[in-house]
């Protein structure tokens, strides 16, 4: 998969002719009301005066959209001299849209039939009609920064949101990458030692080195099966614990005890995929060191205050002081602390200590996330 970024910021699209033709047509409609309000509303003709006041706004109907892009190049409130050149382009937009309002009083005034005003097109502004001009100007100019400040705005928030699904994307595929490392670091270690024992047995008890080859083969189906995602729930986990811890058995026959203590409520709990099975076979190790000691393990589960807690302990000689500080116990063990904080951050808490009675536990507490609440919940009602 290519994890080239994909984030592009589009250009900002301004309102099409329509909506700006709707927009300007209300802006005249609402400034002539006013008008007819101050004077009084008795004026007869009603529909020439009308259609002179919509006569002074299409021109920017027109010169809008060159507003718009003006002001994009230049944006209002960054720097002092984008005012200043908005300013100069100003006058010229002023008078263009002044001789425009002129040509379209003369083209429609024969219409009317001398009912309504107009004037020859002359080249000087009224002072009155300049400051009317700029003001619509300077309207326009406000309508285009806050039309662009809307659409960055917008699309920051789109650029952001995308950037955060494609980190998400990312973090997802790191983790199964890193997955399918840590299995091709177990899954040999795995067969070597099981081959080992198997090819040991063979010889001195050839039934049971049939069946530990058989739950070998249990235990690869279980391995290999599974897809390559980053958390399984702890019920799926506890399959692949107990076909490793089987093969152990039949390996260390009496030498080997085995608890699981599983609260149910806990199975359904999401875990990093292969968690387990490297804190067993550490636990196994160091539980089972002395050939005269028989090598008690125990498996735990359960929920303190919302969040799944795991713990892994053994009756064997306990961990060292070199050892806990350096976190170099068995294979994968390392590992694991890396890969809980790199999935959970410090949403996890991860210890090892030795216990009184001798022995090493290790504890791990997780955040509690399910792999469908809306089916358990569904569950749960029926």
């Amino acid at each position: 998969m290519n994890h080239a970024s994909t984030v592009q910021a589009r250009p900002i699209r301004y309102p099409g002719f329509g909506l700006l033709f709707v927009g300007w047509t209300v802006l005249a409609l609402l400034a002539y009301s006013r008008f007819a309000l101050l004077t009084g509303g008795g004026n007869t003709r009603v529909l020439p005066e009308l259609i002179g006041w919509l006569t002074c706004y299409y021109p920017w109907f027109l010169l809008t959209p060159l507003i718009f892009r003006l002001e994009e190049k230049y944006p209002l409130g960054t720097r002092v001299m984008n005012i200043v050149r908005l300013a100069i382009a100003g006058l010229p937009f002023a008078y263009i849209a002044n001789k425009l309002t002129l040509l379209l009083n003369v083209g429609i005034a024969p219409l009317f039939h001398g009912s309504f005003a107009a004037s020859a097109v002359e080249w000087s502004i009224p002072l009155r009609e300049f400051g009317l001009e700029q003001a619509l100007y300077w309207f326009t100019a406000g309508v285009a920064c806050l039309i662009r400040n809307l659409i960055s705005l917008r699309e920051k928030e789109r650029l952001a949101a995308q950037l955060s699904l494609e980190k998400l994307e990312l973090e997802n595929s790191l983790r199964r990458a890193e997955l399918e490392t840590l299995r091709a670091r177990l899954n040999p270690h795995f067969l070597f030692n099981c081959l080992q024992g198997i090819s040991t047995l063979s010889q001195r008890d050839p039934k049971v080195a049939g069946q530990m080859l058989a739950r070998l083969g249990d235990l690869l189906r279980v391995a290999v099966k599974r897809d390559a995602e980053p958390e399984s729930t702890l019920k799926e986990e506890l399959s692949l614990v107990e076909a490793y811890v089987s093969i152990e058995t039949m390996r260390f026959g009496d030498r080997l005890k085995v608890l699981f203590a599983i609260a149910e409520e806990t199975e359904t709990a999401l875990v990093p995929t292969l968690l387990l099975q490297p804190l067993v076979e550490n636990a196994i190790t160091h539980g089972l060191r002395s050939d005269h000691q028989a090598g008690s393990i125990c498996i735990e589960s359960r929920l303190e205050a919302g969040r799944v807690v795991l713990a892994v302990s053994d009756n064997g000689t306990g961990i060292s002081n070199e050892q806990l500080a350096e976190l170099e116990v068995g294979i994968g063990l390392g590992s694991t602390c890396g890969r809980l904080a790199r999935m959970y951050f410090d949403q996890h808490a991860f210890s090892i200590r030795r216990l009184p009675e001798g022995g090493t536990e290790i504890r791990i507490t997780l955040p509690l996330k399910r792999k469908n609440l809306l089916e358990e919940s569904s569950c749960e009602r029926n």
